[in-house]
């Protein structure tokens, strides 16, 4: 398919070739309760914020290291002024930041069910999305996603800062591993990379990008061992349509209407992604290290494609068997989701049940349907690829044994399956068959995530590696268009807007204007910041639009560096370490101009959890307090 180039070409004369450096200066925040402090601090009205911890044995890759601690607990809020968190006890709070001299107004608007505990849980981190001035999508770390609507009457006026979980989904559609029991599948650790809603006539979804890494197969060949191997992470798109809950409950203990997440498409990647927005209805950027890449198994440059049912196959399924092992291909009429498909491997026998699929429950069901012979349940997955091929991997009891059908009665489905395409699934299946199970045991603090690292020495220089953006159909995730080799260095995104602010973005019509937040990239020794935006022909491109002098040199001198964004106005590029300082950076005066300043806030002992531009003021997030730097004094 064809696709036009995305450059991020630097204009010179939003450069300081001039520039030699930045003064300090040490802001005077003055007393935390002053009304002329530059620093206000207030306790939280709620639980503390504590991020959650991981088991003490865990092996994290450097990806997975660096996006946990560089994890911002702080959210932008559905209006202006409104910020969002989640406390310890689960809770998301809504705080308004609009009468400063009164101080923030805190508001709890959801209560969400503590995941399941699993002695394989690996939890991510719980996130608050807000998808416009109403709607907000909460993630609980581990599986379950809420989404929350500000309540209204049957006129549509709306009743105070109401809010009510209006129906909830499990993510991992398309990439989904389960056995007899749910160990295998809670073994993921899932991270929300991106979430939008899209408004039509007849109806309202919800569209979520997530990502998960792909464990490496635990049987390899001695060619295979002697190279390392990067790692494949998984990035799914779903959509979730909000008119048609389910009259299930999406968790037991929290009462809220199932919905049901659609396989949009899925794309596979070296790295968890940077960036990833959506520009319309119909389009999304995304901003990966090295680029969209594909597993070993399939070609370069495409997306899998689903595995055909061989040519005049009229059966309900394929399949073929090793000496150790039986794999089952069923090609479903339709797209269905993974909550949708109810299947349990027992050692004797298969049922298998569809919700809500009535094309799939007739010729596709199976109910306690003996197999020939025994199978290893706990060694037995199932997958779900595409929305549409379901694959049975069933771990032989006594290897060896041919077995002439699948079932113990016969069904004249005989071993048709190509032995090339049976080698293709077994490549597939190996991911999802690891041995590197998560046991519970001691929890190890936040600042000791970096001992997790599973330590490989091309790890230590992902960081500066290119970042690769590509334009893609939201539809089916192919690329329009690619910045290819032209991209610089990443250096840091923008702080995260208001659903209202990227509401009036999306409906700018007069011109060239930015869609998406900016980015800042490295260019020499400065901070080159990127928006990108439609010309008139309907092309997506990228426009240098502002420059910070010498953010890229300071920046890496910050060792303790944790959270570092410019906002969308350009006005500030903001730099955060774990403990106490940040520092301020503001566009030169001029291109001539030979300095700046540096400002330095301190805000005395204490780990900074989350950072967000809030008006004129920077919010920043601790355990126990909220403080409000106003800009203007520094």
């Amino acid at each position: 398919m064809d696709y036009s180039i995305l450059k991020f070409d630097v204009d010179p004369q939003l450069l300081n070739p001039h520039f030699d450096g930045y003064k300090l200066r040490l802001v005077e925040t003055g007393a935390e309760t002053s009304e002329d402090s530059v620093v206000r601090v207030y306790p939280l009205l709620s639980s503390p914020v504590e991020p959650q911890r991981l088991p003490a044995n865990t092996h994290l890759l450097f990806d997975e290291t660096h996006a946990r601690v560089h994890f911002n607990h702080l959210f932008s809020g559905p209006t202006e002024n409104t910020v969002l968190y989640i406390d310890s006890a689960n809770r998301v709070n809504m705080v308004k930041i609009d009468a400063i001299n009164e101080g923030p107004q805190t508001m709890a608007i959801f209560n969400m069910p503590r995941p399941a505990d699993s002695e394989h849980a690996l939890a991510g981190y719980p996130c608050a999305l807000s998808l416009d001035t109403r709607t907000i999508l909460a993630f609980d770390g581990l599986d379950k996603v809420y989404v929350l609507r500000q309540q209204s009457t049957d006129d549509g006026s709306i009743i105070g800062d109401r809010w009510i979980a209006m129906g909830g989904f499990d993510i991992g559609p398309g990439a989904t591993v389960a056995g007899p029991t749910d160990g295998v599948d809670r073994r993921r650790l899932y991270s929300v990379v991106s979430a939008a809603i899209a408004h039509f006539a007849d109806h309202s979804e919800v569209r979520l990008h997530y990502c998960n890494r792909i464990d490496r197969p635990h049987k390899q060949s001695a060619a295979a061992t002697k190279t390392r191997q990067q790692p494949t992470y998984c990035i799914q798109a779903i959509k979730v349509d909000l008119s048609a809950p389910s009259t299930d409950a999406c968790h037991p203990d929290a009462g809220v209407p199932l919905l049901m997440p659609v396989s949009v498409h899925t794309l596979h990647s070296h790295a968890i992604p940077l960036y990833c927005e959506h520009i319309d209805d119909d389009q999304f950027v995304l901003g990966v290290r090295d680029g969209i890449v594909l597993d070993e198994t399939q070609g370069a440059g495409l997306e899998a494609p689903p595995l055909p049912i061989p040519v005049g196959s009229l059966d309900a399924y394929y399949w073929m068997q090793t000496d150790s092992d039986v794999t089952v291909c069923i090609q479903l009429p339709i797209s269905v989701g993974a909550q949708q498909i109810m299947c349990s491997l027992t050692r004797v026998s298969l049922t298998l049940q569809f919700a809500n699929a009535p094309e799939c429950e007739s010729k596709y069901s199976f109910n306690s349907t003996a197999f020939f012979d025994h199978i290893a349940a706990d060694d037995s997955v199932w997958t779900l690829e595409n929305g549409r091929l379901l694959t049975l991997y069933l771990e032989k009891t006594r290897a060896g044994v041919r077995w002439p059908s699948v079932f113990s009665t016969d069904d004249s489905v005989l071993e048709t399956m190509d032995p090339s395409e049976f080698a293709v699934i077994r490549d597939r299946l190996s991911k999802y068959t690891s041995d590197n199970l998560v046991t519970a045991g001691d929890r190890m603090p936040l600042h000791s995530a970096a001992d997790a690292i599973d330590q490989d020495e091309a790890d230590l220089d992902q960081s500066d590696s290119s970042i690769e953006f590509s334009v893609r159909s939201w539809c089916s995730g192919q690329m329009q268009a690619n910045s290819a080799a032209g991209s610089p260095d990443w250096l840091c995104g923008s702080f995260p807007e208001p659903a209202c602010a990227r509401e009036s973005k999306r409906q700018e019509t007069s011109g060239w204007a930015p869609l998406v937040p900016p980015v800042c990239l490295r260019f020499d020794v400065d901070g080159a910041v990127f928006g990108i935006g439609r010309m008139v022909d309907g092309v997506v491109d990228a426009r240098h639009v502002g420059s910070f002098a010498a953010l890229s040199y300071v920046q890496a001198s910050k060792r303790e560096k944790r959270f570092m964004y410019v906002d969308a106005e350009m006005s500030v590029a903001v730099l955060a370490e774990t403990q106490r300082r940040i520092y301020i950076y503001r566009q030169t005066d001029s291109r001539r101009a030979a300095d700046a300043v540096q400002n330095i806030v301190d805000l005395g002992a204490g780990e900074l959890l989350g950072l967000l531009k809030v008006g004129k003021h920077l919010a920043v997030l601790r355990e126990h307090t909220l403080c409000l730097v106003n800009l203007d004094r520094c």
